[in-house]
């Protein structure tokens, strides 16, 4: 294989990461397989992943203040009172949420307290993989949890999609090839810093000279290269429209990928999944300061996600869900942190959210070596998000026994 081809390879399969096999594992799509009843999914609606990389501090997040424990946790780091966004008698929001006040007095905005699982593992690489690959702790799966829900679906609007899913900036960063959730099948999945990035990397990638004698092999990469360049002629189309709202979206790296996503699902471009980051919520030092601009960028761009896409008229189509590898610990520690923990709250947004609380607030005199104990296992939001989001009745965790959280979606 020449220096071309090698580049092709790692064009098409790696960089662009763009899986061009066809979803013949759906036997009732295989022209060959059996009629099979196979599960379906509702693609007009799409679903936007927010990791908050490093575990969020969920009790400076989701505030008890009226609970005296919370206060003697943390002598330096607590909010005070005061500043808490109250939402009722005993639970607040960091006061960063309040640009989301209006979405809370809307019922758009869900918290899901006390999120984790048994047995939690306080590893930053293993806690992230259980939470992509939608396993116990104990056990090791080798494929995310949408990868396993989206491959061998079928659904008539397959061919008007865009992919699968898009993942913005970098994917996992762990396990399962770095894509995370949607590692491990094989999914049309495009990696991008930003449609025009992407465009124009992928018309770099040029067809080989021999491609007339090509081999099994090669047959396969130009297959891939011709999927790229399908891709490429659908999203340069839909990046060269003007978007379909006039809001502006903070200058903050989450606010300048929620400001694509969302003018990609305006433009109805077929994505059912997207997949964003936010760095840095691994605060064991000097904790209030950074975690507070954090969750500013993190609201101020959700704030903005949410106006653009009431304007462009397609809120309604869209859920967005915040998942990190654990919370930390109740206590602040010497350097005004907070260390490794297990439960904490996650966020839940959209126009068919059912807005309010979900599950129950961890005790805080009820701990587990210093840790809350979860109350809401995280696959039950996944469960949600699968038959009453998108209408899956198909079966995509281990753990058959895990139900869906009641009432997150509104019909």
């Amino acid at each position: 294989m020449d220096l071309r081809r090698r580049d092709l390879l790692t064009l098409a399969l790696g960089s662009l990461a763009v899986a061009a096999l066809p979803r013949w594992a759906s036997s009732a799509e295989s022209p060959t397989g059996p009629s099979l009843p196979v599960p379906t999914i509702d693609f007009r609606r799409s679903l936007v992943l927010i990791e908050l990389r490093g575990g969020n501090d969920g009790l400076n997040t989701v505030i008890p203040f009226a609970d005296a424990a919370y206060a003697r946790a943390r002598p330096t780091i607590a909010i005070p009172p005061e500043r808490v966004l109250r939402l009722d008698r005993e639970l607040g929001l960091h006061p960063a949420f309040a640009p989301l006040l209006p979405a809370w007095k809307e019922r758009e905005l869900g918290v899901v307290l006390g999120v984790g699982y048994p047995q939690p593992n306080r590893s930053h690489f293993r806690g992230i993989d259980i939470w992509n690959s939608g396993s116990a702790a104990g056990e090791q799966a080798i494929d995310g949890w949408l990868a396993r829900l989206l491959h061998g679906v079928t659904t008539r609007a397959y061919a008007d999609l865009l992919a699968d899913a898009v993942i913005f900036g970098y994917g996992a960063t762990v396990a399962h090839g770095g894509f995370g959730p949607l590692s491990g099948q094989a999914l049309r999945t495009l990696v991008m810093d930003s449609p025009a990035e992407y465009i124009a990397r992928a018309k770099g990638a040029a067809a080989p000279a021999d491609a007339a004698t090509a081999g099994s092999a090669l047959d396969h990469v130009l297959g891939v290269q011709r999927d790229i360049a399908s891709t490429v002629e659908r999203l340069s189309a839909v990046e060269q429209e003007p978007a379909r709202f006039t809001t502006e979206f903070p200058k903050t790296n989450l606010g300048r990928q929620l400001g694509m996503t969302a003018k990609l699902i305006a433009a109805e471009a077929g994505v059912p999944v997207w997949k964003l980051t936010i760095d840095g919520f691994d605060t064991h030092a000097d904790q209030s300061k950074r975690h507070a601009e954090l969750l500013g960028e993190l609201v101020g761009a959700l704030a903005a996600f949410r106006a653009a896409l009431i304007e462009a008229k397609m809120w309604d189509r869209v859920a967005v869900m915040t998942y990190s590898e654990f919370g930390r610990r109740v206590d602040e520690n010497a350097s005004k942190g907070t260390d490794h923990g297990t439960a904490a709250p996650h966020l839940m947004l959209g126009g068919k959210v059912t807005g309010g609380w979900h599950g129950k607030q961890p005790d805080l005199k009820r701990l587990d070596d210093g840790d809350l104990v979860h109350t809401t296992d995280f696959r039950a939001i996944y469960r949600s998000i699968a038959q009453d989001w998108w209408g899956y009745r198909g079966e995509f965790l281990s753990d058959k026994a895990i139900k869906p959280l009641p009432g997150l979606f509104r019909t």
